[in-house]
């Protein structure tokens, strides 16, 4: 296809303008969604673009925590950056759920849905009297995922955890950095959007389970494990070999030359050269 005929079909497919004439996967998937920060409500925003319809509950008062979380005190229109992100595709209601009333409007609400999704320590949910348990009685069909920190069992049951702890606690941060300095965290908030999509693709997973069975079921989700599971080689190498892995700054050590390099200009460089033709290809250019 030419360049010019290749632009023109590409702007015909992506008209802004027959964006709501598109089929959505998701389109009869019901979300209800008792979360905070981004964990948990990065999860149905995922499912959001595909199309699911997502009501995000809040308890009266400040509401989600992330309305006023913000780089450098940053808003947009009186709302934050990350709250704007996350916030987007769903309808807002503000719930008491600590009430009686407030119990019965999210029940009322969760009898008509697929999928419940919460974020809160481990309990606080049953506590209430919306657990899965609870929920499961009054809608059979219910998918409800828990996701925080640690799990719903075990000894750090207790223990709150953000992005920052869970890229401690699966050893993300100690291979992270360079030899001579200390661990580094990721940039941006990887355990938290990593182990929402994670968290997104089970849920696809149960669905497609209550396709088959017409059941629902109870998801459990520790954010801490499930970065594990982005971590490469790193828990293999560690298990067959008894050592740790330890930092190499820019340099990926299974693939040489792999690395982020100053040029003599003083630009920053990306090399990756993992095959014999690329690592001829790099030298051609170089010289």
């Amino acid at each position: 296809m030419a360049r010019e005929d290749y632009f023109k079909w590409a702007e015909s497919v992506l008209d802004p303008s027959k964006t709501f004439e598109k089929p959505e996967a998701l389109a009869d998937i019901k979300i209800v969604e008792l979360c905070t920060l981004i964990l948990g409500p990065s999860l149905p925003s995922y499912l959001s673009e595909l199309g699911a319809t997502v009501f995000k509950v809040e308890l009266p008062g400040m509401g989600d925590t992330m309305r006023s979380l913000t780089p450098f005190a940053k808003f947009f229109n009186g709302a934050a950056l990350g709250w704007l992100k996350e916030a987007r595709n769903k309808y807002h209601l503000a719930i008491d759920v600590r009430v009686p009333e407030g119990v019965e409007l999210f029940r009322e609400l969760v009898k008509r849905s697929d999928v419940v999704v919460e974020n809160l320590r481990a309990g606080t949910m049953d506590k209430w009297g919306i657990g899965y348990r609870q929920l499961r009685e009054i809608n059979p069909r219910i998918i409800y995922i828990a996701l925080n920190g640690f799990g719903q069992w075990g000894p750090y049951l207790e223990r709150p955890s953000y992005d920052a702890i869970a890229q401690s606690e699966s050893g993300e941060a100690w291979i992270s950095g360079f030899p001579d300095k200390l661990p580094m965290k990721a940039g941006i908030w990887l355990a938290d959007y990593y182990g929402g999509l994670v968290g997104a693709i089970g849920v696809l997973a149960a669905l497609a389970h209550r396709d088959r069975t017409g059941r629902g079921q109870y998801i459990e989700y520790s954010q801490a494990e499930n970065l594990m599971r982005a971590m490469d080689w790193t828990w293999l190498y560690q298990h067959f070999t008894g050592k740790c892995r330890e930092r190499y700054g820019n340099r990926d050590v299974s693939i040489c030359p792999a690395d982020i390099v100053p040029s003599k200009d003083g630009e920053m460089v990306a090399i990756g050269a993992a095959t014999d033709q690329q690592f001829l290809g790099l030298c051609q250019a170089m010289g």
